[in-house]
């Protein structure tokens, strides 16, 4: 998991230090950076609540590092799916698009 330990590097912590904080094994963190072994489902969420981040983040499933916490409308969940597949081109001309629309009077 690739972004385990790119996490850990933006907040300047060691390994040692990242799996002090965890109660684990130093070398548990290095396999789990690695690939070699995966963390259960409980250590993922102390993970992503640690970080700040979503757990399809972790897993490298989304761009966005963090889930977006809203009640949404399923019309809402259904345009944020479709925008997060977007490539950087095409969430800028939607942002654009929204951005026009808040401005059109009927």
């Amino acid at each position: 998991m690739k972004r385990i330990a790119q996490l850990r590097k933006e907040r300047g912590l060691s390994q040692i230090a990242f799996a002090l904080k965890l109660n684990i094994s130093q070398y548990m963190v290095s396999a789990y950076e690695s690939g070699r072994n995966q963390p259960s489902i409980e250590l993922l969420i102390q993970i992503a609540d640690f970080f700040d981040v979503s757990i399809d983040y972790l897993l490298e499933r989304t761009p966005v590092r963090t889930s977006i916490k809203t009640n949404g409308t399923n019309d809402e969940n259904i345009l944020l799916n479709n925008y997060n597949e977007l490539n950087k081109q095409q969430k800028q001309t939607v942002l654009d698009i929204a951005e026009c629309l808040r401005y059109y009077k009927k």
